[in-house]
């Protein structure tokens, strides 16, 4: 019962995750390199619930590395704002325990550990750089 709710959620994200990156990517405020890494993580964060659909978790690890990896780059930019820096800092820490559950094979711990990844995402788009747009919306 634990995995079908599970695969569930996981299905419930993904689908959710392919409908909201391209309606969003059709917005035109902010620069293309900032869309990309934008589109890569979704990108990423897709990939590793279809490999936790079909229990991929060597695949779910390699995905999740290559999220890490690129989140902690950067990170490491310097021109980039301290709060953007720290933004991606913790989405890379994030990353680090998706793939730790990956590896060790435990489906429930990478479902929360990808969780974590989504809202250190939201932590920051949702709080910060959003937070004026969302304001003229109402």
């Amino acid at each position: 019962m634990k995995k079908l709710i599970t695969l569930s959620i996981a299905a419930l994200v993904a689908v959710a995750i392919g409908f909201g990156g391209t309606a969003m990517a059709q917005k035109k405020h902010a620069p293309k390199s900032a869309w990309g890494a934008m589109l890569g993580g979704l990108s990423d964060i897709q990939g590793i619930t279809a490999a936790m659909l079909v229990f991929d978790m060597k695949r779910a690890a390699k995905i999740a590395g290559e999220l890490q990896g690129r989140e902690t780059y950067i990170s490491n930019i310097e021109r980039l704002p301290e709060v953007v820096r720290k933004g991606h800092g913790k989405v890379a820490e994030a990353a680090a325990k998706v793939v730790a559950a990956a590896k060790a094979g435990e489906e429930n711990d990478l479902a929360v550990a990808l969780s974590g990844v989504m809202q250190a995402c939201n932590a920051c788009h949702y709080n910060l750089r959003d937070a004026k747009r969302r304001k003229n919306m109402k």
